[in-house]
């Protein structure tokens, strides 16, 4: 189903999409200026219009920002493409009637579900969940690569460093930042090995580099990515 209805000064076009993964309805903003009724499958919704005069100041706010986004060329918000654990995805923003903000991975996109009186930045939000995710996933990736070595270690951490991709101490603790999320899978997986290669050698020396080259082959390829685009990297 879709059609047009009017907000504000504007003729916003709108379709309904049954979905069987909603449990709630919501919003999408589909671009170009284009809002998505997600309904509950086996829902009736016979007039979605309501919904839309409802959330009518949210839905035209995000049209203009978006137009803001797309005049500057920023790259980073709803619509925008970012890499996690490796795969390309879509941020899409759904906003409804719902008491607390949430956010869902798919294989293509990152859904954030926001209620009526969630902030419009979705930056703080979306940079805790992923700290959140990193949490658990970095060390698991940690364990898996070090499986092959058998390196002893004390503990494994994750922070919000602001200079550093990693690092290994003296006694052992390794610790990562939350960004290996959103680096190709590559890159993040040669940091955990150069950390891991510190707790045979804790310098930089030739014999370190060579440990490193037999855990990753092609660490020099991520050397120039992050010599590249690492400074660049978002949240």
């Amino acid at each position: 189903m879709s059609d047009t209805i009017r907000l504000g000064d504007r003729d916003i076009p709108y379709t309904v999409r049954p979905s069987a993964r909603a449990r709630t309805i919501s919003l999408r903003i589909r671009e170009p200026g284009l809002v998505e009724v997600i309904v509950p499958a086996r829902h009736v919704i016979p007039h979605p219009e309501p919904i839309l005069h409802r959330h009518a100041a949210w839905i035209l706010r995000t049209f203009e920002r978006l137009g803001r986004v797309a005049a500057a060329g920023e790259t980073f918000g709803e619509g925008s493409r970012m890499l996690f654990l490796g795969t390309e995805r879509t941020v899409h923003v759904e906003r409804g009637d719902r008491k607390r903000p949430s956010i869902t991975l798919t294989d293509a996109e990152i859904i954030v579900r926001l209620s009526p009186a969630s902030p419009e930045d979705i930056r703080p939000l979306l940079g805790r969940w992923m700290r959140a995710q990193a949490g658990s996933v970095i060390p698991t990736r940690v364990r898996e690569l070090n499986a092959a070595w058998g390196f002893r270690h004390a503990n494994i951490a994750v922070r919000n460093q602001r200079t550093r991709w990693g690092s290994c101490s003296r006694r052992g603790n390794l610790s990562f930042n939350w960004r290996l999320l959103i680096l190709p899978a590559e890159v993040a997986d040669y940091l955990i090995c150069h950390e891991l290669a510190h707790l045979k050698y804790l310098d930089h020396s030739p014999r370190f580099w060579r440990l490193v080259e037999r855990m990753c082959p092609a660490f020099r390829q991520s050397e120039r990515w992050l010599r590249k685009y690492g400074q660049s990297v978002p949240l």
